[in-house]
């Protein structure tokens, strides 16, 4: 277990860390998404609806699962993503109403 000095020494590098804007930047592809660069409100939006997990998310929680599933003989599958047609659907359906 950290000491609290260590504890305090990582809450100062987080906060460095999270003044960085090349750290906090959104990295999930999905740009056409409405939530894409609102990490908060995406995650909330997932936490809420128990889906699944942010996309962006995907890659760190696969390697570890992968890492996992190898251990126990294992195999895991990459779950389809939306199709970007889907997203342009979106858009076109709210500017559709917007003109209304």
């Amino acid at each position: 277990m950290r000491t609290k000095e260590e504890y305090y020494e990582l809450v100062l590098k987080n906060r460095e860390l999270a003044a960085d804007p090349s750290v906090i930047q959104c990295t999930c592809p999905n740009s056409l998404c409405d939530w894409h660069g609102k990490c908060k409100e995406c995650v909330a939006l997932h936490r809420y609806h128990n889906d699944h997990v942010p996309f962006c998310l995907q890659p760190i929680i696969r390697e570890k699962a992968k890492a996992l599933a190898a251990t126990i003989e294992m195999e895991l599958k990459q779950k389809d993503s939306t199709p970007i047609e889907y997203r342009h659907y979106v858009k076109k359906r709210d500017k559709e109403s917007e003109e209304r």
